[in-house]
């Protein structure tokens, strides 16, 4: 046992003296070479990535805050919202689930609903780059509703992401001008909240005749709603992110007008010419609203404690004329989206219902 050891002890010794040896008979370290080729650029890490759009020149903290502080984020629409046939607009999850699928058929109900958010329209934190600002719903819109038969298309930039959404809902069966009586099933019949891109293209399907309706609309630009709602902002409480059109100045309700600027001349502040040319004909548009209102709770048709229609079966002009009120109130512009339009549809509402036997009071 102890000659093993001693022999392998000797082994070991021989193989340290051979290295001791060999390293003895290197030369002087030469001379430090060229630099070889820089090697391809590592993935950024998180941290940098972030800063891309989280810094002090970003406007994404003012969007964000904006949209804090906006009817999308705050109105409570997910809230009594949330349920099937809604949460496609309604929340962030049913409008993402929608896209992903292509239809409203499988949508589920989410346990958690959120309001409209960033990721809703923006596809955030999916690249960490600017592409993160990339629209989730881009490129041109056909309304669900159709117009004299045929497809109506809203192609207007980035306004087409609002356009999803806020459009008339389908009246199905509808009434027909002139027609057999038509009967209201449901007290929610219309075209719901927000049915503007109809409006403002000009092309809704309720029309009765009677004054030819304009065939062109001053406030359909190329860019759609984007032009006004969200032009330069007044802090976080209009324009921009915000999207509203009004704002409390020092406990005044004042008008955004930072849009008109780009069409119109508006003069100086307090702009109490152009303000008062806006007044004057959002009052025509609400007067005329007032008048189709008295019309269509004479004929039972509307009934003005629910803000809801009536069931039971009506002349269809009647039913039309309910539709066209439903439409523009329901707009919320009074008659800024498209003026003359509006103008001739309420008149031509208004005249149909007088031929029906209901006259307006006092008038």
């Amino acid at each position: 046992m102890r000659i093993h050891m001693k022999r392998s002890l000797k082994i070991v010794s021989l193989l340290a003296s051979a290295v001791m040896v060999l390293a003895s008979c290197e030369g002087p370290m030469g001379p430090v070479g060229d630099n070889g080729p820089q090697g391809d650029k590592g993935d950024p890490g998180t941290t940098l990535a972030c800063a891309e759009c989280h810094n002090s020149t970003n406007p994404a903290t003012a969007f964000s805050a904006q949209w804090s502080a906006s009817m999308h984020a705050t109105g409570g629409n997910a809230a009594y919202a949330n349920r099937t046939g809604c949460v496609q607009c309604h929340t962030s999850q049913g409008f993402l689930e929608y896209i992903a699928e292509g239809s409203t058929a499988a949508i589920s109900v989410p346990d958690n609903p959120m309001q409209i958010t960033c990721y809703t329209c923006h596809k955030i934190h999916q690249t960490y780059t600017a592409g993160d600002w990339a629209l989730t719903k881009p490129g041109a819109q056909t309304l669900d509703v159709k117009y004299a038969g045929a497809d109506v298309v809203w192609d207007k930039g980035t306004s087409n992401q609002c356009v999803f959404c806020h459009q008339s809902r389908p009246v199905s069966p509808a009434p027909v001008a002139n027609g057999d009586d038509f009967a209201i099933a449901s007290s929610r019949i219309g075209p719901h909240h927000g049915p503007n891109a109809n409006l403002i293209l000009g092309k809704t399907p309720f029309e009765i005749p009677g004054a030819a309706v304009p065939t062109t609309n001053p406030h359909s630009t190329a860019k759609g709603c984007v032009t006004c709602h969200m032009s330069v902002p007044y802090g976080y409480q209009a324009g921009g992110h915000n999207m509203a059109l009004k704002y409390d100045s020092h406990g005044t309700e004042t008008r955004l007008l930072t849009g008109c600027t780009q069409c119109h001349e508006i003069g100086t502040s307090p702009y109490t010419a152009f303000n008062n040319k806006i007044t004057e004909l959002q009052e025509d548009v609400e007067e005329k609203l007032a008048d189709l209102e008295s019309q269509l709770i004479a004929a039972g048709i509307y009934n003005a404690a629910t803000g809801l229609a009536k069931t039971g079966t009506f002349k269809a002009n009647a039913v039309l004329a309910y539709l066209n009120y439903n439409t523009i109130k329901e707009d919320r512009s009074l008659g800024l989206h498209n003026p003359g339009y509006i103008k001739v549809l309420l008149d031509n509402s208004i005249s149909a219902m007088t031929t029906l036997g209901y006259s307006v009071p006092g008038k």
